[in-house]
């Protein structure tokens, strides 16, 4: 895995929405969670929600991530190494936890609901969580549908068309995932010539080209539809909800997961 974050970090100023969130995001971010007067703790480094909180602490067992995309420590903010999984913080001690797309980035269910477990954990009885998700549609599109629509000029970023591209690419797997390489075969599949699409969307071809940051990587990523996380969410905290994250391109499957009341550590294990 060390690997395919390296090779994220290396193309990270290529990319952008819906992969990086855009200002309307942060807006959503503050808007749900009420972050202003807050010490908020962050799953990863994105660079565009470091300013968040009257202070921040972001965690990534990444040490490549943590040199190349943290935009740097402060007064205010700050990046250590840790695991997700078992949060470098005392019980019932964040106020406030962000995360953007974590949950699609870990992989299957079992893993989703142990980073449910960890936040559920670490927040205090009052505090809240807001994690982006990458959510798969209820109806799926077909692959030639997305093709069309790529074609006529009809999706806004080669990001947002690289997650359209994945969900077609989820299986019957109960927990929706799928190799990351998988993704890159299926927009091979999809989209043979490159040349072409470049043309037809005005996409650089090294845009295009960070999909193949892919190839042969061992990462495992999941697109479960809203429906099935909030469920997942529900076993660790009292009150679920999902709320917009804006008019980006995919932001209809990219909502904001809210979380708050944490039951008791009884109950969750």
């Amino acid at each position: 895995m060390t690997d395919h974050w390296n090779a994220i970090r290396k193309h990270w100023e290529l990319l952008g929405p819906p992969l990086r969130p855009p200002a309307q995001v942060v807006e959503a971010y503050n808007r749900e969670l009420d972050l202003a007067g807050s010490h908020v703790v962050m799953l990863g480094v994105t660079p565009e929600l470091a300013g968040l909180g009257a202070s921040l602490t972001a965690v990534d067992e990444s040490r490549d991530m943590i040199a190349g995309i943290w935009p740097g420590d402060t007064e205010r903010r700050k990046a250590v190494r840790g695991d997700w999984f078992d949060l470098p913080f005392p019980d019932a001690s964040v106020e406030a936890l962000i995360g953007d797309g974590c949950l699609s980035v870990i992989g299957a269910a079992d893993l989703r609901r142990k980073l449910l477990a960890s936040i559920a954990r670490a927040l205090k009885a009052d505090g809240r969580a807001g994690i982006r998700l990458y959510a798969l549609p209820e109806m799926r599109d077909e692959p030639r549908d997305v093709r069309e629509l790529a074609m006529a000029g009809g999706v806004s970023t080669f990001h947002d068309l690289k997650w359209r591209v994945a969900m077609t690419a989820i299986g019957d797997a109960p927990d929706h995932t799928i190799p990351v390489a998988g993704i890159l075969e299926q927009f091979d599949r999809i989209f043979p010539d490159r040349a072409e699409l470049s043309a037809r969307t005005g996409w650089e071809m090294p845009v295009i080209g960070t999909i193949d940051v892919y190839k042969n990587s061992p990462a495992i990523y999941s697109f479960a539809p809203v429906s099935a996380l909030i469920e997942e969410a529900k076993a660790f905290f009292d009150d679920v909800r999902v709320a917009s994250t804006g008019n980006y391109g995919l932001a209809e499957r990219c909502p904001l997961l809210v979380l708050r009341s944490a039951r008791s550590q009884r109950q969750i294990g």
